[in-house]
């Protein structure tokens, strides 16, 4: 594993402590329904839910060197979600810290896709540009059905294709 793979994983544990609401179901629990996605058309979405999605990706990224992070609630994420915000800080800021050595300063995001579950679960993926690196990388931020903020990654790379998130054990 490369110390850049190793920097985005630990970055994809810290930040997001997990990407799906459902973190108790693999992919292979899920029902063939619950694990397809479908994408919407972008202007159908509200402008509410879009800027806000926006903005916890733009505010967690920017402000990773100040450790100002966007402040999370029961009435804006799940409480898996603000338990893990609040309890993990000092992951957070390590995180931060390895982050801004690997991808510099987030320069620009801009929404490129939104998808949606069975359930009502949103993924909103964005194409994010740094100062330190030349690739696109891809910021994804997830809401529950109620549109509260359920999980943050990022990816070193952007591809066209949505790829399932896959926790890597150990042993891997």
């Amino acid at each position: 594993m490369t110390k850049r793979n190793y920097i985005l994983l630990t970055l994809v544990f810290s930040l997001t402590f997990s990407c799906y609401a459902q973190k108790a179901k693999t992919e292979s629990e899920l029902k063939p329904d619950e694990s397809k996605k479908t994408k919407l058309a972008i202007d159908t979405v509200a402008e509410i839910e879009k800027k806000s999605a926006y903005d916890f990706a733009y505010q967690t990224f920017t402000n990773c060197d100040t450790y100002e992070f966007p402040e999370l609630t029961t009435e804006n994420a799940t409480e898996r979600l603000v338990k893990l915000w609040k309890t993990d800080k000092s992951k957070v800021i390590e995180t931060c810290d390895s982050y801004n050595s690997a991808y510099g300063k987030l320069l620009e995001i801009k929404i490129s896709e939104i998808l949606t579950n069975k359930t009502g679960n949103k993924f909103f993926r964005y194409k994010a540009t740094f100062s330190k690196t030349e690739n696109i990388a891809e910021i994804r931020v997830y809401t529950n059905s109620e549109n509260k903020f359920d999980g943050i990654i990022i990816f070193a790379k952007w591809t066209d294709k949505y790829s399932e998130y896959k926790e890597k054990t150990k042993s891997e």
